[in-house]
């Protein structure tokens, strides 16, 4: 049976600082990392596929941004600022260029390392999206255990096909103005007892952001927490 691997995913950030200093300074820790199913946890499976199928739809409405001539978000995604642009619709081009030329190069990776044939050249944008889409789609449980990348941890640098398409997904989320701020539990964590635990709009797990803890709650677990800290006030306010 094959040892389990902890998942290369950023909400494993934590464990890794943990273990580097353990490994470097002899610090000890408790912190137990989410393992992979094999390499991504289920968690970064899920979000990973729900992030690539979003994307036409979000590269859409960058593509509108620039049709209006919109000056772009307050603070730049990628290369120049967008305060001041060029040319009317800058910012989103480069935002367009940037996605879709990143997706098609991993459409381009993945069908040269399985030996599939080469993809079509000629169709309009919007058409190469929406089949480079189809295409990784199909490809991605095999991206996200097999691909030579696939256990690189989460950063922005990471040829991670799972970092790449959250990137792409984040940006496009930010240019257009669709991400939400994280839903604040004001309770304390229950490893670190600091109040650190969000939940990102439409996430199924609650996450403590303190660097040096990462913890993570299903909705039952933290249910129980809950629980757990009304008892022991009921038990102070009773002595």
């Amino acid at each position: 049976m094959p040892i389990p691997i902890p998942c290369p995913g950023a909400h494993n950030s934590a464990w890794r600082r943990a273990e580097q200093l353990r490994a470097e300074d002899g610090i000890p820790h408790d912190i137990t990392p989410v393992f992979g199913q094999p390499v991504h946890c289920t968690r970064c499976c899920a979000r990973t596929r729900a992030e690539l199928l979003a994307l036409p739809e979000l590269l859409a409405a960058v593509w509108l941004e620039a049709l209006h001539s919109s000056p772009g978000p307050k603070t730049g995604t990628i290369g120049r600022s967008p305060a001041s642009p060029r040319w009317p619709g800058e910012p989103s081009r480069l935002l367009t260029d940037h996605i879709v030329g990143g997706l098609l190069t991993l459409e381009d990776d993945i069908r040269s390392l399985r030996r599939l044939r080469p993809r079509p050249t000629g169709p309009s944008e919007g058409a190469a999206v929406t089949e480079a889409v189809r295409f990784l789609s199909t490809h991605l449980d095999w991206a996200l255990i097999e691909h030579p990348a696939a256990d690189e941890t989460h950063d922005r640098l990471s040829a991670n096909p799972a970092a790449q398409i959250h990137a792409w997904h984040t940006a496009a989320q930010q240019f257009t103005g669709r991400d939400t701020r994280p839903v604040h539990h004001r309770v304390p964590c229950p490893r670190c007892e600091l109040l650190t635990l969000y939940r990102d709009d439409g996430d199924t797990y609650i996450e403590c952001r303190n660097i040096t803890c990462g913890v993570l709650l299903t909705t039952e677990e933290y249910a129980a927490h809950i629980q757990h800290l009304a008892a022991e006030y009921r038990q102070i306010t009773a002595a």
